[in-house]
């Protein structure tokens, strides 16, 4: 048996307090010691003579109290006096942790919990008790090792401080000796490999070692270390691990723990574009922010703080607030003094390179947090840095997963605005108020639209699905006749008839519907036909079989001149798409600007460019002509990629190039209902019906549509926009994109509602020798001029 806090548990052995070790000493002290070494020997062996218990063991717990001066004079003799006040030390029963005489650093400790009881480490029940004392058995009596080394830490309160302090256990058995009963079964090395391999069985165990078969006696010798410092640290690390609902409140209990301030405050701030907010955290507090506040850094603080925590991110420690209040007389200093502190510290931190924010720590002692802080600070700031990362990324998700509801995908370039609306939406519903995802506009922006449209892809697609159709109904055609001669049935005769209706009809052009009509004629009618004959006419089964390995897998249908153009379709698309968006990473570099693509039988794209449009970057109009020219030369080189294509294609394409020009600045929005973006207001829905209809418009009095093969057409309204691009032509067809002396000037027919529109067209130059490369930086240089 063993007693644990006043509790008889089952033990494999009867425990026994015993000072034999210590009197073995002593008795050869006092005859081989020196004299005070003799003289000490033989004092305390006139106890034990007078209380032999003292070396023969008892198991009876209240001999403690009963025989106090006794066991207290022999124990003494264990506790060297330079010692007393330094070591946490105490002596305590075979594997109890309930120590019977201990140091006077020791005592003040325990005093100081208001509980006179001090209870071991925690997480012990009594089945590993069990199993621990059985290994101490193995490893003491029989020599069989079994490693259970982990270390142990006892945390004890403080009722003073309202605070727990950390010790690692040290636990030497070295005066405990283990003996078998009568009662006791001999292990053997089968026994002890069984017991290895099905380590919680407590059964096995106790089959293995009966309850009290052995007898340990002696005493244990137990040394505390504080590492309140490193449990602190590693709690924060571990609450920082497992993603909890109270983590952060876990970590700050450890920081107070290693900090030895139970009230000590602490919050983290996040900085964004020198902007102080919240940290957007269940459960994470500012000392000085609220929930819906925001602190500009630049007019907040006195150059000396800015200098310190934006420039050199180095931590901030204010010992005296109400002296640093009055010295700077900021913003900061204010909301620091009427948050009621004496002292302040606020630490950047850094993960990976990245801002994330500040941990602030504020005690309402002048002076307790200083300088001296900073070694401390110094072992938690990297870790509060992954817990401040953390945060951020779940905001960041947070932020997305509105965008992503609200919005769906949303363009880099504009992204930072809607991570503004968002985080404004997530203030609120943090803070418990009613938001809306609001309309996000961009006002006075410049468009600029372009296309290479694949021309007569509509009557190309339908030359492709007739030519399969026709050669998929001769196929059918041709199995019925074979099977005809085989079979004079009439019902064959009329099916060959309906085909050959089918495939006049086809001839003649194909109507809306026609191509559903002759297949669900195919599905219903002509393959239950060909399952039976198949089945029943043998002779008949390869004329079948060929005919169903004409057909795609798939589709099950002739999908040859279909195949050939959607391959060649898709493969414009990947190739025009692929390129103008590798591109538009190089446009993004001279100015950030809104950039949509559409999927149609070519290549479609919308550009917004203006102030509104940028973070932090000043919009000037030589970014719009800039961006204008890299437009003009990116279509020249998607006209030169599709003309090298062409040799590649199975069905030849050919593509028409059209840019629309437009000078008058217009407001655009992203509409919530819709989760796309439109132009705003009457006027310029304008811009978006010459969009929709310019393709399609004609040189004035000629049946000639504005675009063709191997031209861009530039259509504008404003005479100065006409001269803008003249000069980037000249500049281009100076750089071989562009064929000299090619250039037109021309007048559009009225559209519905639209007139007044003019063109530019010139003829892109094929040649790739004659082509000097342009970069961005000559871009730039030209439209300087």
């Amino acid at each position: 048996m063993i007693q644990k806090n006043g509790e008889v548990f089952e033990f494999p052995a009867i425990t026994k307090v015993s000072f034999h070790s210590l009197i073995e000493v002593l008795e050869e002290n006092s005859k081989t010691g020196d004299k005070s070494q003799k003289d000490q020997a033989n004092d305390l062996l006139e106890v034990v003579e007078k209380h032999p218990f003292l070396k023969d063991g008892f198991e009876d717990y209240s001999f403690f109290e009963k025989y106090k001066e006794p066991i207290s004079m022999l124990s003494r003799a264990l506790f060297p006096d330079a010692l007393l006040l330094n070591e946490i030390k105490g002596l305590t029963p075979p594997f109890a942790f309930e120590p019977f005489y201990v140091s006077t650093r020791f005592q003040n400790i325990m005093n100081a919990t208001g509980d006179d009881k001090l209870y071991g480490p925690s997480g012990f029940t009594p089945e590993m008790m069990y199993i621990m004392g059985c290994t101490a058995i193995l490893n003491s009596y029989y020599g069989m090792p079994v490693d259970l080394s982990t270390p142990l830490v006892l945390e004890i309160p403080n009722a003073n401080t309202g605070l727990l302090r950390s010790y690692r256990v040290a636990f030497n058995a070295d005066m405990i000796d283990i003996y078998p009963t009568d009662n006791s079964p001999k292990i053997t090395e089968e026994d002890y490999q069984e017991l290895i391999n099905d380590f919680d069985n407590i059964a096995l165990w106790k089959e293995k070692f009966p309850p009290d078969s052995y007898i340990m006696k002696g005493i244990g010798v137990v040394n505390l270390m504080d590492v309140t410092m490193d449990a602190s640290v590693s709690g924060i690390a571990q609450n920082l691990l497992v993603k909890t609902e109270d983590g952060f409140e876990k970590i700050k209990r450890n920081i107070r723990h290693l900090f030895g301030n139970s009230e000590l405050e602490i919050g983290l701030v996040s900085y964004e574009n020198k902007v102080f907010t919240k940290t957007h955290k269940d459960n994470v507090e500012s000392i000085l922010m609220r929930v819906d506040e925001q602190l500009d850094c630049t007019t907040s603080m006195c150059s000396y703080t800015y200098d310190q925590l934006i420039n050199k991110k180095v931590a901030f420690i204010v010992p005296d607030v109400e002296a640093f209040d009055k010295r700077a007389n900021s913003g900061m200093s204010n909301r620091i003094k009427k948050a009621g502190l004496g002292s302040y510290i606020m630490a950047p931190l850094m993960h990976n390179d990245e801002f994330l924010g500040f941990l602030e720590l504020g005690s309402k002692n002048k002076n307790e947090l200083n300088t001296f802080s900073n070694y401390k600070l110094d072992r938690i700031i990297p870790i509060i840095s992954m817990a401040a990362s953390r945060f951020k990324e779940e905001t960041r998700n947070r932020i997305e997963a509105i965008i992503q509801q609200e919005c769906t995908t949303i363009h880099p370039s504009v992204k930072w605005r809607f991570e503004e609306a968002a985080y404004k939406y997530l203030v609120k519903v943090d803070a418990g108020k009613h938001s809306n995802f609001k309309d996000i506009v961009f006002k006075d922006v410049y468009p600029l639209y372009g296309q290479l449209d694949i021309k007569g892809s509509s009557t190309k697609r339908n030359d492709a699905v007739t030519a399969d159709l026709i050669t998929q109904v001769d196929l059918i055609k041709n199995v019925l006749k074979v099977a005809l001669k085989d079979k004079k049935l009439p019902i064959l005769e009329e099916l060959i008839f309906r085909i050959e209706t089918y495939r006049k009809e086809i001839k003649e052009g194909l109507l809306a519907g026609s191509e559903h009509k002759i297949l669900g004629f195919m599905k219903q009618e002509i393959y239950p036909v060909f399952k039976h004959l198949k089945k029943n006419h043998p002779s008949l089964k390869p004329a079948i079989e060929k005919y169903s390995a004409s057909l795609d897998e798939t589709l099950n249908i002739v999908y040859d001149e279909r195949k050939k153009f959607d391959e060649s379709v898709g493969l414009v698309n990947q190739v025009l798409a692929g390129y103008i968006d590798e591109m538009q990473a190089d446009a993004q570099k001279m100015f950030p600007h809104y950039f949509e693509r559409y999927k149609t039988d070519g290549v479609e794209y919308n550009m917004y460019i203006g102030q509104s449009m940028s973070q932090n970057d000043k919009f000037n109009s030589i970014y719009l002509k800039n961006l204008r020219l890299w437009q003009l030369l990116t279509q020249c080189e998607m006209e030169g990629k599709m003309h090298e294509l062409r040799k590649t294609m199975s069905t030849k394409l050919e593509v028409a190039s059209l840019i629309l020009v437009y000078n008058t600045p217009l407001s655009i929005h992203f509409r919530m209902d819709e989760k796309r973006f439109d132009v705003e207001g009457a006027y310029n829905a304008r811009y978006e019906i010459v969009k929709k209809r310019v393709d399609k418009a004609h040189i004035k009095n000629t049946k000639e549509r504005i675009t063709q093969p191997g031209k861009i057409a530039i259509i504008y309204t404003n005479e100065q926009d006409a001269y803008e691009y003249k000069k980037y032509i000249s500049y281009l067809e100076n750089k071989g994109y562009l064929i000299p002396n090619s250039l037109e000037d021309l007048e559009l027919e009225n559209l519905q509602g639209i007139s007044g529109l003019k063109s530019l067209r010139v003829s892109v130059a094929y040649d790739m020798k004659s082509k000097t490369s342009v970069t961005m930086d000559e871009i730039m240089q030209e439209i300087r001029k």
